[in-house]
């Protein structure tokens, strides 16, 4: 699937007014905590997924979630390069959209928690920590504080969301459908374990859907334009 420039300007601008919305919703609903409440064993101190589950539980909700994304990601440029010398556009556009993706967007995202200064609840003094409460609204205060926003964990799941640009049809939802349920699987994992707040998980959603609109900009009118001209000039040309 392909964006036009009237496409992009209107998705970019929703995913804009959700963003806001996402801090309106977290500073004026309590909804955040609402929830974290939930997971949270006040008596004992513990979260519902603690240490001892989150040992057993790691190598497939983290460490192979977080793998398989950057499986994903490696097999797309491997298959951009084969695309490449094979003379097939349709391989090279999805291959580097989605290596771009998965590179992307967690990179975004870690940079983000530096900057926001957000703390996780596990942190805070409500849930058994020391920091005080931060709402989104503080985000780029110039305060030096957490690193817990976006979540970067549900960040690598939500990459995946690219798959519906480079598919189409029943195929595009069906991917969509499933990269969506990946980001949520990694996110709600790490709000159980009391590293992230609902917003947190939200936002990293919304900033992937962002990025998505970006890349396939910069992949279908400016590098696939020059590869092609590129192959023109080299006497070689896309199949596809």
């Amino acid at each position: 699937m392909t964006l036009s420039g009237r496409e992009a300007w209107i998705q970019s601008l929703a995913c804009l007014a959700l963003m806001a919305s996402t801090v309106l919703m977290e500073s004026g609903t309590g909804i955040d905590f609402f929830i974290q409440r939930h997971w949270y064993d006040a008596v004992h101190g513990v979260w519902a997924l603690d240490s001892s589950a989150h040992q057993a539980w790691r190598w497939l909700f983290y460490d192979g979630m977080k793998r398989g994304v950057a499986l994903i990601g490696i097999s797309s440029a491997v298959l951009a390069c084969i695309g490449l010398f094979s003379g097939r556009r349709a391989w090279v556009r999805a291959g580097l959209l989605m290596a771009l993706s998965c590179a992307a967007t967690p990179l975004l995202v870690s940079v983000l928690k530096a900057l926001t200064g957000i703390y996780c609840p596990r942190e805070l003094a409500e849930f058994g920590g020391q920091a005080p409460y931060r709402p989104l609204s503080m985000i780029f205060s110039g305060v030096s504080g957490g690193r817990c926003f976006p979540g970067g964990h549900a960040s690598g799941g939500f990459a995946l969301t690219m798959l519906f640009f480079c598919l189409s049809g029943r195929r595009a939802r069906a991917a969509l459908a499933a990269a969506l349920a990946a980001g949520w699987i990694m996110g709600l994992y790490q709000m159980m374990r009391g590293e992230h707040f609902l917003s947190h998980t939200v936002m990293s959603m919304l900033l992937a859907w962002q990025m998505d609109i970006l890349l396939v900009l910069l992949v279908d009118r400016i590098l696939l334009p020059a590869l092609s001209s590129r192959q023109a000039r080299g006497k070689g040309v896309f199949r596809d």
